[in-house]
């Protein structure tokens, strides 16, 4: 397997849950090739591919193909009503576009995200659900004082038997705290940002993913000494956290 990035997942995952899963996939027989990316393809004459080659110049031999390279919004239709696009069709926390009676969300939005404290553009199921059910309150004029669209992200990925939950966006330079020994397959990694909890990583935990997500969605905090020691109830701390003011 071959990560053009310095370790796999980097853009959604902690340094820390990266080199866990890249030593996962080793240990499962996966030769993981990490800085080296995919240049160019060789072809027979009848024009069918019969190798790759890397970005190092090595070459593998492939009988087949398969190019999945992500998603590119498409905003062809907002340019043409003359809404603003960057990265994806750009909306307010309301998910209005510059017309104040269009409305974008999913994959194609790029919103202000107040957990990521930036604008983003989130391709999950959970967050295009969430926005499509805060636009219709918008729509029906429902929301009251609470307009501003702040539902906590939240992803998931199983690789074979190991069940990967994501609660908050992690962000390069949060501080990650390990909670549990990822030898033994469940642990989690709590990331702070500024002192304050942004995010957790849960490898088969998933009461602490449920934990994060309760408090995270309340806006609560804790310590990185409480998130480390295993002796601190994590889960019932999650239920009687208060909801931020």
């Amino acid at each position: 397997m071959l990560e053009y990035a310095d370790r796999p997942m980097a853009r959604a995952l902690s340094p820390v849950m990266s080199g866990f899963f890249a030593e996962a996939h080793r240990q499962l027989g996966v030769d993981l090739r990490l800085g080296e990316g995919i240049d160019s393809f060789t072809t027979d004459d009848d024009g069918r591919v019969t190798a790759a080659v890397s970005t190092t110049g090595q070459t593998y031999p492939a009988d087949l193909v398969l190019v999945g390279i992500g998603v590119i919004p498409r905003t062809e239709l907002a340019e043409a009503a003359g809404l603003a696009v960057a990265n994806g069709i750009t909306v307010d926390s309301a998910m209005r576009t510059d017309d104040p009676d269009i409305f974008a969300l999913g994959d194609c939005a790029n919103y202000p995200s107040h957990h990521a404290e930036a604008r983003t553009r989130l391709e999950s199921v959970q967050n295009a659900t969430d926005q499509a059910r805060h636009t219709a309150k918008s729509i029906l004029g429902r929301h009251g004082d609470a307009e501003h669209y702040r539902e906590l992200p939240w992803f998931w990925s199983n690789q074979g038997d190991l069940r990967l939950q994501i609660a908050g966006i992690v962000q390069p330079g949060d501080e990650t705290v390990l909670r549990g020994d990822p030898a033994t397959g469940k642990f989690s990694v709590f990331c702070f940002r500024n002192g304050k909890l942004a995010a957790v990583e849960s490898v088969n935990q998933p009461a602490d993913h449920m934990a994060a997500r309760r408090l995270l969605a309340r806006e609560r905090s804790l310590t990185p000494e409480q998130a480390a020691d295993l002796e601190f109830d994590f889960k019932a701390y999650s239920k009687a956290a208060p909801a931020a003011a």
